[in-house]
């Protein structure tokens, strides 16, 4: 994929998690969750709203060697996130997929 690609299908993935991430089916099994895992989730939520923020603030020029450098394992989180998203219904394994992806984002897009 050329940079762009990747930059854009990453942001549209993590638009697609956040989505996810306010449905009522995702709050409805949230809200059963012990406090430390809703804790995590919400965590998780703040880190793919930082990571569609920082990808949005950037232009892919000014990134476009971290993109590549960094390819396979955005892939990887785009790809472990669109799984997780076929069964929302599985709240720890979507976690674990959206932080993924947004802690790959972060290595591309310095805070």
């Amino acid at each position: 994929m050329t940079p762009g690609e990747i930059h854009g299908k990453t942001l549209s993935e993590l638009r697609r998690g956040r989505r996810d991430m306010m449905s009522a089916e995702w709050l409805t099994g949230v809200k059963d969750l012990p406090e430390a895992d809703r804790t995590a989730a919400a965590m998780a939520l703040l880190d793919v709203c930082l990571a569609i923020r920082r990808l949005e603030n950037t232009r892919v020029a000014d990134i476009r060697r971290e993109l590549i450098e960094n390819e396979k394992e955005l892939e990887r989180g785009l790809r472990d996130l669109g799984r997780a998203g076929e069964k929302l219904h599985r709240i720890k394994t979507y976690l674990k997929a959206a932080t993924a992806l947004a802690a790959a984002v972060g290595k591309v897009v310095n805070p």
